[in-house]
């Protein structure tokens, strides 16, 4: 019997780079399919693993988002990543934390909820020629912002604005199983700080330099479970490498760009299942059954 996995999404059509890692775990003998994370009748039960991947809604519905990864825990479904990444990593406060544990990060105030700072204060403060203004909890730059001024009510993040992101872009460093696997380079449109390609930003891949590798590779070191798939965005300036994000839960991960990478994905997932006791096992052999239904050609 071969492995049963379901690449949960929040689309009725798999991305790009979903549907690469769709066909490399179908190559490995997997039985695939796409499955939408809030379908209330979904028998999640009978698949070996859920891997999260377009979920690009959850932050508009977190708790039941969590609520979710929660019960396939309970049920004794294979999560990947592990309900205690995806935990840990939905509160943006976890930058906070990997700074008091030595990573640069921009400076940051993680304002609680009900809380209200007054911006124009801040950057004086603090000498800052501005700041981004994000929700703790939220994903494609949903309700971030650049300001100078005006008043902000937590839950929220304020960080000091890193100017280099609109001459130099931002990079992203996609890692497998712990490892290093590629990169690529997001740049944001002319007059414009973010880099996501729903506000005009663009995105290629690209080596990135080697301070931005090590400094990644120090980031990851940083995590208390392992991760079977990562992305670190960071920016570089003057100063050094800076961690902007560490991305655990559905980050897009450029499989599509970088020949070779779905295929380490799907070898890392096809080991956390036997990892986690699955009985059946994949052969790696070609498989004679249809890719996922929803997979764009």
């Amino acid at each position: 019997m071969s492995i049963k996995v379901a690449i949960a999404t929040s689309m009725d059509e798999l991305t790009p780079s979903d549907c690469a890692l769709a066909a490399a775990l179908v190559r490995r003998g997997c039985e695939v399919c796409s499955a939408i994370w809030s379908d209330p009748i979904q028998p999640w039960r009978a698949f070996d693993a859920v891997v999260v991947r377009s979920c690009w809604d959850y932050h508009l519905r977190v708790e039941a988002f969590l609520k979710w990864i929660a019960n396939l825990e309970a049920e004794g479904v294979t999560v990947v990543n592990s309900p205690e990444l995806i935990r840990w990593n939905a509160d943006k406060s976890y930058l906070a934390e990997l700074a008091a544990k030595g990573v640069r990060v921009p400076e940051t105030i993680v304002v609680a909820p009900g809380i209200e700072l007054d911006l124009a204060d801040v950057c004086s403060t603090r000498g800052w020629s501005s700041a981004v203004v994000k929700p703790r909890i939220s994903a494609s730059a949903y309700q971030t912002e650049r300001r100078d001024s005006g008043v902000v009510r937590g839950p929220v993040l304020v960080q000091e604005y890193v100017a280099a992101i609109e001459s130099s872009g931002e990079w992203s460093l996609l890692y497998v199983d712990g490892q290093y696997s590629h990169s690529v380079i997001k740049k944001p449109r002319a007059g414009d700080f973010r880099v996501q390609k729903e506000f005009g930003g663009s995105v290629r891949e690209a080596k990135a330099p080697s301070a931005a590798v090590h400094f990644a590779g120090t980031v990851m070191e940083k995590l208390k479970w392992p991760s079977v798939f990562a992305r670190v965005d960071v920016i570089t300036d003057h100063r050094g490498v800076w961690l902007m994000e560490l991305e655990l839960i559905e980050p897009e991960l450029f499989l599509d760009l970088a020949p070779e990478s779905a295929s380490r994905l799907a070898s890392a997932i096809v080991n956390r299942i036997s990892q986690a006791g699955a009985t059946a096992t994949c052969n790696g052999s070609a498989a004679t059954r249809k890719s996922t239904p929803n997979c764009v050609p």
